[in-house]
């Protein structure tokens, strides 16, 4: 899917985390399941849990355990956190050609916004040896909001003085979509992570890919 009958000239490629670049949402799903069974919630299922998928560990917990007591809630990220960082992260692969496309791209401003925790993304990004690829990464604890509100790209587009129309969005997710379009810059969704192909075209990104790696054939 292109909309676009000729090729953008990109100066800012921003690459969403989980399920584009990384594997990261099993491993969590994972995760969670042992924090409820540790902490006598009931358990489970990968698809009740990826209901809360996407938008920061926040309402991931919340959700999965179903209450928004701050000290329920507290309790259950602080098992969580540990299942995940000590067994969790170092379960997390690359997607295909991840290495390749960012190696390609490499003398272009790049950056991650997600909503995961910038700790949990540092650890990954060191884990594949990617931090150097990226002038700026930004995670649901130090950037100034969460998708999809768009204020940290419109800080980005500002600090590195880019023009909406030279910057793109890479995602896997509907809100990926939704924030590079309330930002007013081209979005692209990859169809291998979580949402999937239908849902993701139903969300009308500029591009739709099946591997990271058609980027290199989609912008100038």
């Amino acid at each position: 899917m292109n909309s676009l009958a000729v090729k953008p000239p990109i100066d800012l490629l921003i690459f969403d985390l989980d399920g584009t670049l990384t594997d990261s949402i099993p491993p969590a799903v994972a995760a969670v399941q042992k924090m409820l069974r540790e902490l006598g919630y009931p358990a489970r299922s990968a698809a009740q849990i990826n209901e809360y998928v996407g938008y920061g560990e926040l309402p991931l917990i919340a959700g999965s355990i179903g209450t928004a007591d701050p000290a329920k809630v507290a309790a259950a990220m602080q098992l969580y956190e540990k299942y995940y960082r000590e067994e969790g992260l170092l379960a997390v692969p690359l997607f295909p050609h991840v290495r390749e496309t960012l190696e390609y791209f490499k003398d272009r401003t790049k950056a991650i916004i997600s909503n995961k925790k910038s700790a949990f993304i540092d650890v990954l990004l060191k884990n594949h040896h990617l931090a150097f690829y990226f002038n700026e990464v930004l995670g649901g604890d130090n950037a100034p909001c969460l998708k999809p509100d768009p204020c940290a790209i419109l800080e980005m587009l500002k600090k590195y003085n880019i023009p909406k129309e030279r910057a793109l969005l890479v995602g896997d997710m509907t809100v990926d979509v939704e924030t590079g379009r309330n930002a007013g810059i081209k979005t692209c969704g990859v169809t291998y992570g979580f949402d999937g192909q239908e849902k993701l075209a139903a969300a009308k990104p500029d591009f739709l890919i099946a591997d990271l790696l058609e980027l290199k054939g989609l912008i100038a």
